[in-house]
């Protein structure tokens, strides 16, 4: 079972999905401490539940076999935004999101990550909540899209948003439009980035994980290193899985170090606006 390590180059993105590792919810539920029983315990759908377990016993697998010790021992702290972090292990920072039926983690060595995972499903998506939530540039592009494609495109600029706003830490406070972004083939082009994240390199992009799956992934590094991709087992193996490469972007900051203060605010107000 230790196949899996985690060169400072090498970012990893591993999936599961829930109905794979039914048989070994049980074993997840002992992994937990009492409050993720709890949680669990509250839950007052079976779906529900087992997407938590299935959840937290990837969680717990990869990060106890990248830490060298046991899924049960492994503690958390959880920043004021409510992120969750590895106790003693700066290195391992990382991300989860779940979606009906499976769930991602992306782990990468030190740099600040956020992910996110949907399941792609005809007339899932709400032409309403992009006119009030997304970027007027991204509106234009699902206008012109083939009505065939609007759904994936849709939840293409959404786990977007949501994992760029996730690496940047502040819980997703932000507004969707704080970033925004234009999809061309296998590039995808950054208009407006969070104020937070206007004066670090990040680097995102997205996969197909399975034809009904969207994912998109975030680390704020000047690292443009793709993750590869690996899935999890029914017996609790992690092995090397197929992706489709959807695209990737990055965000480099002008150059302000030289500018006096107003100019320097003047400078990051441009990028954030897309000047």
């Amino acid at each position: 079972m230790k196949n899996l390590r985690l060169p400072d180059d090498e970012p990893l993105l591993v999936w599961v999905r829930t109905a794979d590792v039914a048989a070994a919810l049980p074993q997840a539920q002992g992994w937990l401490t009492p409050a993720e029983r709890e949680r669990a315990r509250r839950f007052v759908f079976d779906g529900d539940r087992a997407d938590f377990l299935a959840s937290r016993f990837l969680l717990r697998r990869v990060l106890a076999e990248l830490a060298d010790t046991e899924p049960e021992r492994l503690a958390f702290d959880t920043s004021r935004h409510g992120k969750p972090a590895l106790r003693g292990r700066p290195d391992l920072a990382f991300n989860l999101s779940h979606c009906r039926g499976a769930t991602v983690l992306l782990i990468g060595a030190g740099a600040a990550a956020g992910v996110d995972i949907e399941l792609v499903q005809p007339g899932r998506a709400d032409p309403l909540v992009a006119q009030r939530l997304f970027h007027r540039a991204e509106q234009i592009q699902l206008l012109a899209c083939p009505r065939g494609g609007y759904d994936r495109l849709f939840l293409r600029f959404w786990t977007l948003k949501e994992a760029v706003l996730k690496a940047e830490g502040s819980g997703l406070a932000l507004p969707l439009d704080a970033f925004a972004a234009l999809i061309d083939d296998d590039s995808i082009v950054p208009l407006t980035v969070p104020l937070a994240l206007a004066a670090r390199p990040f680097a995102f992009g997205q996969v197909e994980l399975a034809p009904d799956l969207v994912c998109a992934w975030t680390r704020v590094c000047a690292d443009r290193q793709v993750p590869t991709t690996w899935q999890l087992g029914a017996s609790g193996t992690v092995y090397p899985a197929p992706q489709v490469r959807l695209g990737t972007g990055s965000h480099r900051p002008r150059q302000a170090a030289g500018l006096p203060p107003a100019g320097r605010k003047a400078a990051l107000a441009a990028l954030v606006l897309g000047g």
